[in-house]
């Protein structure tokens, strides 16, 4: 059988040899080149290969069509791919219908995605294995040939688990190898409603949060221990890795992180007590848990956790344009309660007029594209600089595509560039709507692609604009050394969310809409039936997130993409409504207003316009807002639906004039 491979690491290295002792002609084997900071513990795949004088090749593609070309004419009876780490895209997988196969290192369907063995541990799993499966263009989701079973036990590691995954691997495949060759191998479809799916992880990922159970912390140090990164914390400014640790199941009452005993080196968790075995400071070397509490000057009652703030002053002044807005009103709240001086721009002052006579808060009423000396002044006045100011309601993509380009990108542009010139902090709404049409079930900041519909799909022209500017700003970090942030907000809503009037033209968000059509009594319009889903996000967590960026002292948010959503929060368009009705009814004004008038179902295109697409889902991966922000969402859709509908409706009475009587609740009347 004459095979390519696409190999590395200790599993990959395993399959090779395999392949080798099988009697396989392997006609070429592609793989990564070595990265230092991984320390090169595991055995090369490329020296093996070259050893047996088999072609090596570390492209940065394989899919692209030169390299396509190059394999097909190779003639490959089947392909192999064994820890290797970029999919194998539709035209490779062409070459070999029916003979792709991929090794994975747990039981599919569960643990399917990047790094499954040290997930297997942070989930304190008993079992995982090895599985033979054939690639499709959806990872780990193909059919399995095989899979072995390898047991996990308490004192292993991602380290002593690799090992026990490689030893599995040459028996399996010497098993099965013979079946691909004469053609008599099975194959078994996975379960899909029993797929799991892990993100991939960086060093950052080791951060650890002493608020979780003891048992939980262990199993993230075993995970994540050498020769990985390892798990973190620190000791005022200082990082300490923990190497080992045990979990001790008495609880001090103590607040988690703080050091019990320094000998044994042992810390409270949110539940149970961590006795620290091993550790190294970031200028010591590995030492026992006693040891370490001695070199560091370590102390009973001391607490553990976040870094200490460096030594950079606080930002005192933030420029919000586009501040009397749904996110800049909020803020401007938030940051005036926490001693900041407000400068904000807006057409109007609605929103924000209970702060205009704030100590701290200082409004321009104008127009960015117009008074562009004030914004330039201001952008070098103050510390950190926030551009709100964007066309974002789907209606006004098909009507208005270049008012929003002139906006939402060549306005914002301008604004950029200042911040470059001036050495400003830039925190930057980039928008959940830049994903476009990616079909992954979580979209990660890091590593989603970015999928635009067609251009005649005018929709589209929003989200485009906003992913070339998040480029822009990112190039900018890279080259001029840009200060920035970048956050992607998911469904905000709440009250000052958008008001009845832009709903009536057709310019505000959906629950507006939603809300509008129960206030003037007319049928709720469901567009496409309201089968698209979203993620609903309280703008007073939204708000705390992002504070947490203005206020991060220690810049782990700069050069960082951050989503701002609530994974959790998953409701279809049509099941918001239906909360929104409930919630409108149990108003005590509810009988000021006419009666329901149902459901109405519209066609998207008769609604926004020819040029209307969208997605069935958009789902936030807040991997990022966890690690670096410490920032966790738990307000449910709800609740935030009961406080955005109340406020629409007392919001309504109060600019009718129209005061609260004691009337029945059955009695009905037109307003």
């Amino acid at each position: 059988m004459k095979v390519v491979l696409f190999a590395y690491h200790e599993i990959g290295a395993a399959t090779l040899e395999a392949l080798l002792a099988s009697n396989a002609e392997v006609l070429a084997v592609f793989t990564h080149r070595d990265d230092p900071g991984e320390g090169n513990w595991f055995r090369s795949v490329a020296r093996i290969a070259s050893e047996h004088g088999i072609p090596v090749h570390a492209p940065e593609s394989a899919n692209h069509p030169l390299w396509i070309d190059r394999i097909r004419e190779m003639g490959p009876d089947a392909i192999l791919s064994a820890h290797y780490r970029r999919m194998i895209g539709r035209d490779l997988l062409a070459i070999c219908p029916d003979r792709c196969f991929n090794l994975h290192a747990s039981l599919l369907p569960r643990f399917r995605g990047r790094a499954p063995i040290n997930w297997v541990l942070i989930e304190g799993e008993t079992e995982t294995g090895i599985t033979l499966h054939h690639m499709t263009e959806a990872a780990d989701a193909g059919d399995v040939v095989a899979q072995v079973p390898v047991p996990i036990d308490e004192a292993d590691t991602a380290a002593s688990l690799t090992a026990k995954l490689v030893a599995a691997t040459g028996p399996m495949l010497a098993r099965v190898l013979p079946t691909i060759t004469d053609g008599t191998f099975t194959a078994e479809p996975q379960k899909g409603a029993d797929a799991t799916t892990y993100p991939g992880r960086s060093p950052e990922d080791g951060l650890i949060d002493w608020a979780a159970d003891a048992n939980d912390v262990r199993n993230l140090i075993r995970a994540v221990t050498h020769p990985w990164p390892g798990a973190f914390t620190h000791a005022g400014e200082r990082e300490v890795r923990i190497w080992s640790a045990t979990a001790m199941k008495d609880d001090s009452g103590e607040t988690a992180g703080t050091i019990l005993s320094t000998s044994p080196l042992s810390i409270a968790c949110g539940r149970g007590t961590l006795r620290i075995d091993a550790g190294q400071s970031s200028e010591g070397v590995w030492s026992s848990g006693d040891h370490l509490a001695e070199e560091m000057n370590l102390v009973d009652g001391m607490r553990l956790g976040r870094a200490a703030p460096v030594a950079t002053a606080r930002p005192r002044s933030v420029l919000i344009l586009g501040v009397n807005g749904f996110i800049g009103s909020h803020l401007s709240e938030q940051l005036l309660a926490a001693g900041y001086e407000v400068y904000g721009m807006d057409l109007r002052a609605t929103n924000v007029e209970h702060l205009l006579h704030r100590d701290g808060f200082h409004f321009v009423e104008g127009d960015i594209s117009i008074n562009r000396e004030w914004v330039e002044y201001h952008v070098r006045k103050c510390d950190v600089v926030l551009p709100l100011v964007a066309i974002a309601t789907p209606i006004e993509y098909v009507r208005n595509p270049l008012r929003v380009f002139e906006l939402d990108f060549e306005q914002n542009l301008r604004i950029v560039r200042d911040c470059v010139k001036y050495g400003r902090r830039i925190i930057f709404p980039s928008t959940s709507e830049v994903y476009g049409m990616c079909a992954d079930e979580s979209f990660d900041e890091d590593r989603s692609s970015l999928v635009l519909g067609p251009i005649n799909k005018q929709r589209w022209i929003y989200s485009c604009s906003k992913q070339l500017l998040d480029r822009v700003i990112w190039a900018y970090g890279a080259k001029e050394e840009l200060d920035f942030t970048l956050f992607r907000p998911f469904n905000w809503i709440g009250p000052r969310l958008d008001t009845l009037d832009s709903a009536r033209v057709g310019s505000s968000r959906a629950i507006t809409q939603l809300i509008l059509n129960l206030v003037e009594g007319t049928p709720i319009q469901l567009v496409d039936g309201g089968e698209q889903k979203r993620c609903f996000t309280d703008v007073t967590e939204g708000i705390d997130c992002l504070f947490r960026m203005i206020d991060d002292r220690e810049g782990r948010s700069s050069g960082k993409i951050v989503n701002i959503g609530n994974p959790d929060n998953e409701a279809s368009i049509r099941e918001l409504a239906e909360m929104i009705v409930a919630r409108f009814d149990a108003h005590p004004m509810r009988h000021r207003f006419p009666p329901f008038a149902g459901y109405r179902v519209v066609e998207s295109g008769r609604y926004y316009g020819k040029g209307y697409q969208d997605v069935q889902h958009r789902r936030p991966s807040i991997r990022n807002a966890k690690r670096i922000l410490d920032w966790t969402p738990s307000i449910s859709t709800q609740e935030s639906v009961d406080r955005t509908v109340d406020w629409f409706i007392d919001d309504h009475i109060s600019a009718m004039g129209i005061e609260a009587d004691p009337a029945p609740r059955t009695a009905v009347t037109t307003v």
